[in-house]
Formats: structure tokens, C-alpha cells, sequence
């Protein structure tokens, strides 16, 4: 997925460029990701479960069981997920975020799938993915952003909470370990025509 060309510049077959493709100041790019960029994706996610096993509500094991079809299948079908991005990091994929739309959640926007390598945590790189999720939120006409935070996971509480994420006051058991639990928070975002 990721080469480099005669001038050494990162060439990246299949990513759509989210906004400018110039690094920002902490060398972070975010891309927003196509079905061809399925293996960047699982290679981070399988990442991110090794990282966080407590964040998710898939296992490794139960990632590391799914098939080539299966990692595509988020951009398949007659209605596929929403947006993934990703961000580079001084070239190399370092971090992720998805937005989905459950019946659930009344279809609203779930932010899900967020994840940062530890070796760019405090760089920006988690910042970039909520800025990602945010301004497709914005650009699509749609007035808030959910996400579920495990209730122990008090860096991504914090994160959230900082991006002016709140809570709900809602919750539910955490798939991978009932004995934890999701809560809910969310943010109302600006509409065409209103500032942040």
C-alpha cells in the first residue's frame, strides 16, 4: 500500500486525501480509506487489539479468525459503514478511526474503532481522528458525534471528554468483557453556517 517514489515521496494506491495532503506541523496525515486499503486497516486494528485489548468489543482472536472478504465487507454492500481514516505519521500508519450508524443509536453517527500507536501518543494523533470524525459529521449535515469509552480506560475518557465530548448517562456491558462497561458520550457539532 505504501511505497515511495523516485523522489522519495510517500505514494499511498488507493487512499483517498482527506483535506491537503501536506504533513501538519507534527507530521500527521489523515487519509480517509477506500476497500483497496483493507490490509493498512487490519494490520491496525490487529495492532490497536494487541495495544488495548480492554478498549474494544472485538478480541484478537476473534479479529485474527476473519478472512480477506470479511475486512472488506465494511465497504461492500448495499449499505456499507461509514468512513474510515487513518493517519500517518511521519509516514508510517500509526493511527484510526471509523464512524458507523447503528440502528441502535437511531443511526446517528457512532465514532468507533479509535486508536492511536503508543509510539505517537501526545503528537496529535488521536486529535486528528476525532478532527476526521467531526468534520464528516459537519460536511454530511449530521448535529452530533457519539462514541462509547470503556469506564476504566481514563486516558480516553480524558481525550473525549477534552474534544468536548460528554456524557450521556447511558451505558451497557463491554462485548469482549461483560464485566466492564461502555459509557456513552457525545458532542453536538456546528452546522453550515455556525462556528465550532
Amino acid at each position: 500500500m505504501v511505497s515511495s517514489d523516485s523522489t522519495g515521496a510517500d505514494v499511498r494506491a488507493g487512499i483517498v486525501v482527506e483535506g491537503d495532503a501536506q504533513p501538519d506541523a507534527a507530521g500527521i496525515r489523515v487519509y480517509e480509506t477506500a476497500e483497496e486499503d483493507w490490509r493498512v486497516w487490519r494490520d491496525l486494528r490487529l495492532e490497536a487489539l494487541a495495544d488495548a485489548p480492554y478498549a474494544f468489543g472485538e478480541t484478537l482472536g476473534q479479529a485474527l479468525e476473519r478472512d480477506e472478504e470479511n475486512w472488506r465487507s465494511w465497504w461492500r454492500g448495499p449499505d456499507p459503514g461509514g468512513p474510515r481514516f487513518i493517519a500517518f505519521v511521519d509516514g508510517a500508519a500509526a493511527a484510526m478511526s471509523a464512524i458507523c450508524f447503528p440502528e441502535a443509536h437511531g443511526n446517528e453517527p457512532l465514532l468507533i474503532s479509535m486508536w492511536a500507536s503508543p509510539k505517537v501518543r501526545g503528537r496529535g494523533a488521536a486529535r486528528a481522528m476525532l478532527d476526521a470524525c467531526a468534520d464528516y459529521c459537519v460536511r454530511t449535515g449530521r448535529p452530533r458525534l457519539l462514541l462509547g469509552v470503556v469506564d476504566d480506560n481514563l486516558p480516553a475518557l480524558r481525550l473525549y471528554e477534552g474534544y468536548g465530548f460528554a456524557l450521556t448517562g447511558g451505558s451497557e456491558p463491554l462485548l469482549s468483557d461483560p464485566s466492564k462497561h461502555v459509557l456513552w458520550m457525545q458532542k453536538a457539532l456546528p452546522q453550515a453556517g455556525q462556528s465550532g
